[in-house]
């Protein structure tokens, strides 16, 4: 079975071997996340050169997400890298001093902290898991507070501040020397942490297209001010990411499934990318197989609509990376198969894009004539993106002669790509596409498929639709 949604894998201790790399493409895997809160520059550079290798000699062309690691902050290191349980109704200190932690002190890096909280004010450590209540702030630099919740931590665990404004910038210095780096590299995204507004998606915008214009930028949706500013800040991007440990801890867990249909609902009809990501299958980092609520987490996201599914640490330093890729597979496919997946044809004639007429009446042809595939010819990649959100739920087979549209499609939804070189005339084009079909074994001869292209194989030409049957 084809899943038509699709996997970001995270990669990590756990999965960045050669060999690990191939299983989790045989897997399923169509994107894999660099995430840079945790790897090194020359450790990204060695993964994506692994990632190239093993996909060529699969014939796969996975996209590849690099995550900035934003205004993060985090805890430090703990005494002998232990795991600690502060106790609910304990006295911690948070420390400006960079000493090692244990449950009663705490380092949190980042200098100036007593200037921005106060007696009352929340810090959560570990997505949540630790509640503190600020009860007394020293101009030492010392934080007092009282452990509302029993919760564990170890070395650099994430840090928020719910409800606080710490006044920095969501692209931070380190941020921008991976991005210099990294745009270098042979990606397809790039990933914003803790965005806030679509200026803030604007400025790396600016600083992508110094080096590249053909990145895609992925807004992390984690503040509950970038949900309420989400119109404006899916103009700004190509796609977003619903990242829920953060926005959970941010805002609150009880109103995160909501706030997500209304994200990917948001998304969808901007006609940009959504991905659902965050403990999608987290017990898998130490167990086989997945518990029920995962499974019906994972299968509620794809019937939400979203494009893509994330794994973080099931992948990147769990014991079962490749199994939980399977499994997400497995419950995309099941799922998929579902009467409750089957909504055909999202209304996206709101947005200005001239081709619409033509991507609806293939989607409307294609139905018609039995959920026959649609075949697109396209060169940015823009009306295969399109005709992926109008959400047919026919095969969509798209052939571009760029490699980074190829490679960027491989995170829409419902979406094959393939690498073809146009030929001057359309019916060789046609002629070339038909026979890789055949030869993936997508397509037998004399079934029928949708074809869109433009009269000129070039940007911005798409205005046909015809329906023609393979006698190859």
């Amino acid at each position: 079975m084809k899943k038509k949604v699709k996997i970001v894998a995270t990669l990590g201790p756990a999965s960045s071997s050669p060999g690990l790399i191939r299983k989790l493409l045989l897997a399923g895997t169509n994107v894999f996340r660099l995430n840079f809160s945790h790897s090194t520059q020359e450790a990204v550079s060695v993964t994506i050169q692994q990632i190239r290798e093993q996909a060529q000699m699969l014939s796969l062309e996975p996209g590849i997400l690099a995550d900035l690691q934003g205004p993060k902050i985090r805890t430090g290191v703990t005494k002998r890298n232990r795991t600690f349980t502060v106790q609910e109704g304990s006295q911690v200190r948070i420390s400006p001093e960079r000493l090692e932690s244990d449950e009663r002190t705490i380092f949190i890096d980042f200098p100036g902290l007593i200037h921005k909280v106060r007696s009352g004010s929340l810090i959560l450590i570990n997505d949540g898991a630790i509640r503190l209540r600020v009860e007394q702030v020293e101009k030492s630099g010392d934080i007092f507070c009282t452990a509302l919740s029993t919760g564990t931590y170890s070395s650099h665990k994430g840090v928020n501040f719910p409800g606080i404004d710490l006044g920095i910038p969501s692209l931070t210095q380190k941020d921008i020397n991976d991005l210099d780096y990294v745009l270098e590299k042979e990606i397809q995204f790039v990933a914003l942490s803790f965005v806030r507004n679509a200026k803030d998606m604007e400025d790396l915008r600016k600083l992508v297209a110094r080096k590249r214009s053909d990145i895609k930028i992925i807004a992390k949706i984690e503040k509950p001010e970038a949900a309420e500013n989400i119109d404006e800040i899916l103009e700004a991007s190509d796609g977003i990411m619903v990242a829920r440990g953060d926005l959970g801890v941010e805002t609150t867990p009880y109103g995160i499934p909501v706030l997500q249909k209304k994200l990917i609902d948001s998304a969808n009809r901007a006609g940009k990318l959504v991905i659902v990501a965050t403990q999608m299958l987290e017990s898998m980092i130490t167990n086989r197989i997945p518990t029920r609520a995962e499974s019906t987490d994972v299968a509620n996201a794809i019937l939400d609509g979203t494009d893509a599914i994330m794994l973080s640490g099931e992948t990147a330093v769990g014991a079962f990376p490749v199994e939980s890729v399977q499994t997400m597979s497995q419950i995309a496919c099941i799922t998929e198969k579902s009467h409750y997946a089957h909504k055909e044809n999202f209304d996206l004639s709101t947005i200005d894009y001239p081709p619409h007429a033509v991507c609806e009446a293939a989607a409307h042809a294609s139905i018609d004539l039995g959920r026959i595939p649609i075949c697109i010819f396209t060169v940015s990649g823009d009306t295969a993106l399109y005709l992926s959100k109008i959400r047919p739920q026919s095969p969509l087979y798209a052939f571009s002669p760029e490699i980074q549209t190829v490679r960027q499609l491989s995170l829409a939804w419902n979406i094959t790509p393939f690498f073809l070189k146009f030929a001057n005339d359309i019916p060789g084009l046609l002629r070339d596409a038909e026979e890789m079909l055949l030869k993936a074994g997508l397509v037998k001869k004399n079934d029928l498929i949708a074809l869109v292209s433009g009269t000129t194989p070039v940007k911005g030409a798409t205005n046909s639709l015809q329906i023609k049957r393979i006698e190859i």
